[in-house]
């Protein structure tokens, strides 16, 4: 081949490499709402993921997730079929969540806190607990049927609906995996773990402006092998006397952080078609 024969193939070679690449590099990420209230409207894009990713991320598909298991049904945030991926609640009051036992509770929440990003159906507003604000109880959940791969875990956690006393509040959220399913002991996962706390329950409006991490989500990564369950828990901690020790779970979004190897079947059609007409341009020019 000539040099004008060879950049003639190379470039449409190259637009199709390059329609598979915008194709696929797009992260895959499956938004789990807790609680009874269904996001609408605005609430759908009001999120933690929303906020750090800026315009490049508008899906808005949203599972709400009460406080019974999810074994299939799950959509990822494009509204495509989140296939084999399941969702295991627990509750524990101690550092292993028990998976059989179930949270007790799926609450609108939001009085006093419904003011800036907590306002209308947020995904922030409404949660799962279990038992009374001294009751020490944690909650814990564990998502199978993953792909392996790393993935940034994005969580809301805060008890929205208590404002009368001024004793603060922490929700500690820790992130792990396990190769089998079952109780995990999220007292191991220390070393990946964050915090986020509220100093008085009476300030309604406080961290609500805007989504800031580390002021009102948590964001942490984990990487999975093949097979493994992504574990993720939440404990409370009370901040002074009658303090609330119950963990509170409102969202979380799973952000796969790696783009699909593999193109979809029209990435192939499109590749193909640039190959071939790159042959038919050359046997045209070859051709006395």
């Amino acid at each position: 081949m000539c040099p004008a024969q060879l950049t003639l193939l190379s470039r449409g070679l190259g637009a199709a490499f390059a329609l598979a690449l915008a194709t696929t590099a797009h992260a895959q990420v499956l938004m789990l709402d807790f609680g009874p209230t269904s996001p609408t409207g605005a609430s759908t894009t009001n999120s933690p993921y929303h906020t750090a990713a800026g315009s490049s991320f508008t899906d808005g598909t949203w599972n709400v997730v009460g406080t019974a298991d999810v074994t299939s049904g799950l959509l990822f945030s494009n509204n495509t079929a989140a296939t084999g991926v399941s969702v295991n609640l627990g509750k524990s009051t101690t550092t292993t969540i028990a998976l059989d036992s179930q949270p007790a509770t799926s609450s609108a929440l939001g009085s006093p806190t419904n003011t800036g990003v907590y306002s209308g159906t947020s995904v922030g507003t409404d949660g799962i607990f279990s038992g009374s604000n001294t009751s020490n109880n944690s909650i814990g959940l564990q998502i199978g049927g993953l792909a392996a791969g790393t993935y940034d875990i994005y969580v809301t956690a805060r008890n929205t609906n208590t404002g009368s006393d001024a004793t603060g509040n922490s929700q500690t959220v820790y992130l792990g995996s396990s190769s089998t399913s079952g109780n995990f002991d999220f007292g191991s996962y220390g070393s990946n773990a964050s915090t986020l706390t509220y100093p008085t329950k009476s300030s309604a409006t406080l961290y609500t402006a805007s989504w800031v991490e580390g002021e009102n989500y948590v964001k942490l990564s984990v990487t999975l092998s093949a097979g493994e369950f992504l574990n993720l828990a939440v404990d409370g901690t009370a901040l002074g006397s009658g303090g609330d020790t119950r963990g509170f779970l409102n969202s979380v979004q799973i952000v796969s952080t790696g783009a699909s190897p593999i193109p979809e079947p029209s990435t192939y059609a499109a590749l193909a078609g640039a190959v071939v007409l790159g042959l038919v341009v050359l046997r045209r020019r070859r051709t006395p």
